[in-house]
């Protein structure tokens, strides 16, 4: 399956938010339930949403004092590369609601490989993760969203209890919602580590706090056993 489109922009505008603005893209087909292996939106009566960040290429002193100053829960898919190359940043956001999940190993896309190949992608993925933080992902996201049967079946084998793919897009700006509406409780928010990752979550913020959302964990939402109590809060931009 192709990564998805999306149908809604929130622009930003020296500094000020825009009304949304509504682009003419064809729908996505959800799959929300809670109980469905694979997930882009999360049913719940909380006014959450969940922020998950993608790859892991660029990790900047500004990025990592803000997701600490604000607490903010993260559910992070980096490469098996980038846990090597930015390892001490990434434990530095390390807190409870931050979780680090599998995006395999090397990035190619789930739908052109074989079972076998993506069973190796995800498994050798899922030990690179432990072997930094010491616990195994428990949900993983292929590479731009590519899946297909074989997908569920090698993520299964090797421990994985949900793919997550996601509904919003943030970045250069601008929050990109799929069926044309503003940001949602049980949205699930797409983000890379890119230079423009620390204004992008800047936005996504300040506009959650302007819709009474808040970011929360997605493990306290999707574990099928959950802690008692939710692990996070966030404090969002004054």
């Amino acid at each position: 399956m192709a990564r998805r489109s999306f149908s809604a922009v929130l622009a930003l505008s020296a500094g000020l938010f825009a009304l949304p603005s509504i682009i003419n893209i064809s729908p996505v087909q959800a799959q929300s339930a809670n109980d469905s292996f694979i997930v882009d939106r999360v049913k719940t009566k909380d006014p959450v949403v969940f922020i998950t960040i993608d790859d892991g290429s660029v990790i900047t002193d500004g990025l990592v004092n803000l997701l600490l100053s604000k607490k903010i829960p993260i559910t992070n898919f980096v490469l098996s590369e980038a846990l090597k190359t930015h390892w001490k940043a990434l434990h530095l956001i390390r807190r409870p609601g931050t979780s680090f999940e599998n995006h395999s190993e090397t990035h190619r896309l789930m739908s052109s490989l074989s079972l076998k190949e993506q069973t190796s992608e995800i498994c050798r993925a899922n030990e690179h993760v432990r072997g930094n933080y010491k616990k195994l992902p428990i949900f993983f996201r292929p590479p731009g969203g590519s899946h297909n049967s074989n997908t569920v079946i090698a993520a299964k084998k090797c421990g994985i209890k949900k793919i997550v793919l996601w509904n919003v897009e943030a970045d250069q700006g601008k929050i990109i919602r799929s069926g044309g509406n503003p940001m949602q409780r049980g949205d699930i928010i797409l983000l890379h580590y890119l230079n423009s990752l620390e204004s992008s979550l800047k936005l996504v913020l300040a506009e959650l706090k302007r819709l009474g959302l808040r970011p929360a964990s997605l493990r306290d939402y999707l574990d099928p056993a959950p802690a008692a109590t939710p692990t996070t809060t966030t404090t969002l931009p004054q």
